[in-house]
């Protein structure tokens, strides 16, 4: 699998019908500095635990909210392999 941009990962999870990609892309531009982006990464799974603060996201969202989705990532990325 080759490495892609968060954007790229995140549109292609939008393009898939994810409806969370949207807040996913306000908490990155929300967060520019945030010490655990990288350059690339390896799985859509990685952008969602590292490119942003769960943590300093909008009140609705939040640590659970981003684990729940982080998992179901996890799941169906397993399941592809």
């Amino acid at each position: 699998m080759q490495n892609k941009t968060a954007t790229e990962w995140l549109e292609e999870a939008r393009a898939n019908g994810e409806t969370w990609v949207v807040q996913a892309l306000e908490n990155i531009a929300a967060q520019p500095n945030h010490p655990g982006c990288k350059k690339d990464y390896p799985f859509l799974s990685s952008v969602v635990i590292f490119h942003f603060a769960w943590t300093k996201t909008a009140a609705a969202q939040g640590f659970d909210y981003w684990w729940g989705i982080y998992w179901s990532i996890v799941k169906a990325e397993n399941q592809n392999k």
